[in-house]
C-alpha cells in the first residue's frame, strides 16, 4: 500500500477466539459425529432385524412347505393303491376317512378316471365338481398330462369352493399297466388341501400377532401372473421374502414389520440426546472461547488498542443513532408546522429565529444520524464483492447531485476509472462521500472544479479526487479521518464523512488519505484492490449550466 499510514493495525483473533464461530463448530461436529452414529446404530440395527426376519421367514416357509408337501403325499399313496387295485380301491370311503385323519390340512381325496372327477370323499366337500373333465379345463391346461412329460405331481390354486372354502388342489397323473407290458394314463389322483389348515400348521397368523405383517403368493402357471394366496392386513414395507417350492409351482412368502424398519421412537429419542449434548458440547466449547479470548486480550498491546477506539465509542455510546431518529424527526416536524402556524399571528421575531433555529438544529442532528449510521454499517459489504464497473457507478452519482452541482456552479471532470474489487453499494458510498465533501469544502471565490481520475498500481487500483477548494493544512491530513473531526474553517458537515470513507476503503482491503493538489487546493487518495474488468465508459464532464 502506498498511502500514508499511522499506528498499528489491531491484532485480529483468531477462529478460537471466536465464542460464536466455535460453538457453531463444535456443534457442527459433535452433531455430525452423532448423526454418523445413530445413523450407523441404525443400519446395524436393520441389519440385524432384516437377518432375524429373514430367519423367521426362512422357518415359516420350511414350516410351510413341510406341511403340504406331507400332505400331496396322499397322492402318492392314492397311487400305490391304484396300482394295487389295478385301477380301484377297495372301501374306498373307509380307507380315505382314515387317511385323511393321518394328514392334517387334507381335506378330501378325488379319483378322477380319463380326467373326469367321478368320486371324492367327503361327498359334502366340492360335490358341484362331479363330471368335470380336468383335460378340458382351461385353468388345468398346463397341469394335463400333455403338459411337459405328463408324471409329475402339479398344485394349482387357491380355489375357493361354493361353500366358500379355500383349497388347493394337487393333482397326480396315475400310469397303469395296460396289460401289454405297456403304462397308459388312468387318470388322476387329487388331494384338496384346505389352504387355512396348511397355514396353522405354519402359524402363519401368530406373525400378525407379533406385529409383522406378511403375504403368501405364487406365479400362476397359466397367466404368468401373481396371485396373492392369503395376507394380513397390514401393508408390506421393503418386505424379506422366502420361497418354496411346491410341486411344479413355487409359492413366497414375504414378511415385513407391521410398523415399518424404522424404530421411530428410538430415532427420535437418540436425536434429542444427540441435539442436547451437542449443545452442551457447543456451549461448552464458547465458555473455553471467552477463557481463550480473554487471555489473548490481556497479552495484547492493550494502550494502543484503547489509543486507537476509545474515542470512537465513547463518541458512538453516546449518540444511539438508531434510538434518535425518530425522536428527531419528530422535533423537526413539529417545529415547522408550529412555524407554520405562528405565521401571521405573532410578530415576534424572536419566537420566529427561535423556531428556525429548532429545525435546522433538527435537521442537523437527523443528518448526523444518519451519518453516523453509516459509519457504524461502513466495514459490511452491502452486496456481492466483484470487479466493480467505477464508471458506471460514478455516473450514477454524478446524476444523484447534478442539482448540487449546477448550484455550486462547479465542473466536474471525469477520467478514466479502472474497475475495483468490491461491492457495489460501497463503492458508491466513496464517490458519495468525497464528491459531497469537495462541493461543501471545496467553494472559494474562483470557479469550483473537480477532477476524478484513475489508474492501476500494481494490484491495486487508485482513485484521485481533486478540487481547487482551500485545501487542508498538512498537520490536519490526517486529523479529518478521525470520527467527528471538522476543520475550524469548514463549510458545515457533521465530521464523519471522511471517517466513512476510509473505513469502508480500510474494510475493502484498501487505504484513502489527503495530499496536495497540483496548483493547490485538496487531492483525495483511495487506493482499492482492482478488478479484472476493464472500463469501458468514455470520458465525461458534467458542469453547471446557466
Amino acid at each position: 500500500m502506498s498511502g500514508p499510514a499511522t499506528g498499528l493495525a489491531p491484532a485480529r483473533d483468531g477462529l478460537f477466539c471466536r465464542p460464536a464461530y466455535v460453538a457453531l463448530l463444535t456443534f457442527s461436529l459433535a452433531a455430525a459425529v452423532t448423526a454418523g452414529l445413530i445413523w450407523r446404530y441404525e443400519a446395524d440395527r436393520l441389519q440385524a432385524e432384516r437377518a432375524a426376519l429373514s430367519g423367521l421367514a426362512a422357518e415359516r416357509a420350511w414350516a410351510l412347505q413341510t406341511s403340504i408337501e406331507h400332505a400331496l403325499s396322499l397322492t402318492d399313496t392314492l397311487a400305490v393303491m391304484l396300482r394295487q387295485g389295478k385301477g380301484s380301491i377297495p372301501d374306498f370311503e373307509a380307507t380315505a376317512a382314515r387317511l385323511l385323519r393321518l394328514y392334517p390340512g387334507a381335506v378330501a381325496l378325488q379319483l378322477a378316471p380319463r380326467g373326469s372327477l367321478a368320486l371324492t370323499l367327503p361327498s359334502a366337500v366340492n360335490a358341484e365338481g362331479m363330471g368335470h373333465d380336468l383335460l378340458r379345463d382351461p385353468a388345468s391346461a398346463n397341469e394335463s398330462p400333455a403338459a411337459g412329460d405328463g408324471r409329475r405331481l402339479t398344485l394349482s390354486g387357491p380355489l375357493t369352493l361354493r361353500e366358500g372354502r379355500q383349497v388347493a388342489a394337487g393333482r397326480l397323473p396315475i400310469f397303469l399297466d395296460d396289460g401289454q407290458g405297456r403304462e397308459a394314463f388312468w387318470g388322476f389322483a387329487v388331494v384338496l388341501l384346505a389352504i387355512p389348515e396348511v397355514l396353522a400348521q405354519a402359524r402363519l397368523a401368530e406373525l400378525q400377532e407379533r406385529g409383522y405383517a406378511w403375504e403368501l403368493s405364487r406365479v400362476d402357471p397359466t397367466t404368468r401372473q401373481e396371485q396373492v394366496i392369503r395376507a394380513a392386513s397390514s401393508p408390506l414395507i421393503a418386505p424379506v421374502e422366502r420361497s418354496l417350492p411346491v410341486a411344479d409351482v413355487t409359492w413366497t412368502l414375504r414378511i415385513a414389520p407391521a410398523l415399518g424398519w424404522q424404530d421411530v421412537s428410538g430415532v427420535l429419542w437418540k436425536c434429542a440426546a444427540a441435539l442436547l449434548l451437542s449443545l452442551l458440547l457447543a456451549w461448552h466449547a464458547a465458555w473455553q472461547a471467552r477463557l481463550f479470548a480473554a487471555t489473548r486480550a490481556h497479552g495484547r498491546n492493550l494502550e494502543l488498542r484503547v489509543a486507537q477506539r476509545t474515542a470512537d465509542l465513547q463518541r458512538f455510546a453516546e449518540v444511539t443513532a438508531h434510538h434518535l431518529q425518530e425522536p428527531v424527526r419528530r422535533v423537526a416536524s413539529y417545529a415547522g408546522r408550529l412555524r407554520a402556524q405562528l405565521a401571521g399571528r405573532v410578530d415576534d421575531a424572536e419566537v420566529q429565529a427561535s423556531l428556525d433555529f429548532i429545525n435546522q438544529q433538527a435537521l442537523r442532528l437527523q443528518e448526523l444520524l444518519r451519518d453516523v449510521e453509516l459509519y457504524l454499517a461502513a466495514d459490511q459489504p452491502r452486496g456481492s464483492i466483484k470487479a466493480c464497473d467505477a464508471e458506471q457507478t460514478l455516473s450514477r452519482v454524478l446524476v444523484e447531485f447534478a442539482d448540487v452541482i449546477a448550484q455550486a456552479a462547479a465542473r466536474v471532470e471525469v477520467g478514466r476509472l479502472p474497475a475495483a474489487m468490491i461491492d457495489s453499494p460501497r463503492l458508491r458510498e466513496l464517490f458519495r462521500v468525497v464528491l459531497d465533501n469537495a462541493l461543501r469544502h471545496g467553494r472559494g471565490a474562483q470557479s469550483l472544479r473537480i477532477e476524478i481520475a484513475g489508474e492501476r498500481v500494481g494490484a491495486s487500483v487508485r482513485y484521485r479526487i481533486s478540487d481547487n477548494g482551500p485545501g487542508v493544512e498538512d498537520e490536519y491530513r490526517q486529523r479529518v479521518f478521525r470520527v467527528f473531526e471538522r476543520l475550524a474553517t469548514s463549510g458545515g458537515g457533521t465530521g464523519v464523512g471522511l471517517a466513512i470513507l476510509r473505513r469502508i476503503a480500510e474494510s475493502a482491503g484498501g487505504y484513502a488519505w489527503l495530499e496536495e493538489a497540483a496548483g493547490g487546493g485538496c487531492s483525495v487518495l483511495i487506493e482499492l484492490p482492482a478488478g479484472d474488468v476493464a472500463p469501458t465508459a468514455p470520458h465525461a464532464t458534467l458542469e453547471a449550466r446557466p
